[in-house]
């Protein structure tokens, strides 16, 4: 099974943690307006992200998401910082 994308992961958190429709769930949605999204929304879903991605995400970072998209962009800049901080180490 291939490796899930950081939208899909996403929508997953979403769904199940969070309890929210994936229907609801589109790029430009916005967390706090159409989804509902409130401290402890993002409290959750921070440790959800983390968990499910092993990545560490920076609190600051997250709170300025606005949309889905921009959590989902989050991802993938700390998907890179962390790779191109792993070749680092290893060169």
């Amino acid at each position: 099974m291939s490796e899930l994308t950081a939208y899909e992961t996403l929508v997953a958190i979403f769904r199940d943690e969070l309890a929210i429709d994936p229907a609801r769930v589109h790029p430009d949605a916005s967390l706090i307006g159409e989804l509902g999204f409130d401290s402890v929304a993002f409290a959750i879903g921070l440790v959800s992200i983390e968990e499910q991605l092993g990545l560490t995400l920076e609190q600051d970072e997250l709170i300025l998401c606005k949309t889905v998209g921009d959590i989902v962009r989050l991802i993938e800049e700390t998907r890179d910082r962390v790779a191109l901080s792993d070749v680092g180490a290893t060169a």
